[in-house]
């Protein structure tokens, strides 16, 4: 199982344009130094790790301490979209050896980052990386894409807070009938038109000290849950 599911990532990645071209397209180069830092330390100072874009990055770069005391650990990635961190997963999630993994991913995918948006296979994506966990014993997390009324690099993209609402509601069911925690980080933080509520971000889509102060106490209670 493990092997397929590795060749599966392998082929994938060789398929791709960008990695057919040589390019670190996915940015497996961005945590490969840290990673081999990671794989020494002691399980409890390892515990979770988070996969995700800048929403994860500016998390575990801000909020360090949130990180360090807990014992978790940052895998996000700035612009990313689900396609690449699903290439990704297996060297900056499955080989450290986590006992959780909390995925959050989607946002990038519906701004159009690197291709255009179909929901089917950025939930297809998602769920590669739980089945991915799941097959190397990793207790696994899925998240809600965070509350966005309009991407300001991507004005193009008017219904951003409607695709998010129905990728959100897709990954939920598929949590619950797989029997995966879902945090529910949306509806803490939308307003009624399922925007970022006033104060929880500077640019309506990435979340502040504020934001982050909603979702910290979210997260630790459910990775208590399933880390006992």
């Amino acid at each position: 199982m493990k092997r397929i599911i590795i060749a599966i990532t392998a082929l994938v990645c060789f398929a791709g344009s960008a990695c057919a071209q040589g390019q670190d397209w996915a940015n497996f180069g961005r945590y490969q130094e840290a990673n081999q830092e990671v794989k020494a330390l002691p399980q409890a100072e390892r515990k979770a790790v988070f996969m995700g874009n800048s929403i994860t990055q500016n998390w575990a770069s801000r909020r360090p301490g949130f990180f360090k005391d807990n014992g978790y650990i940052g895998r996000g990635i700035s612009g990313q979209t689900t396609y690449q961190m699903v290439l990704r997963f297996y060297e900056d999630v499955v080989a450290l050896h986590p006992k959780v993994v909390v995925i959050n991913g989607g946002t990038n995918d519906i701004a159009y980052n690197n291709h255009p948006y179909v929901e089917d296979r950025t939930l297809q994506n998602i769920i590669t990386m739980a089945q991915m966990a799941k097959a190397y014993g990793i207790r696994v997390i899925l998240t809600s894409v965070t509350p966005c009324g309009q991407y300001r690099w991507r004005k193009e993209v008017t219904d951003a807070a409607e695709k998010i609402k129905s990728l959100n509601a897709r990954i939920r069911d598929y949590a619950k009938k797989h029997r995966f925690q879902y945090v529910d980080y949306w509806t803490a933080m939308a307003d009624e038109q399922g925007a970022m509520r006033e104060g929880l971000s500077d640019d309506g889509c990435h979340p502040t000290a504020e934001g982050y102060d909603i979702m910290e106490p979210m997260i630790k209670q459910a990775i208590q849950k399933v880390v006992k």
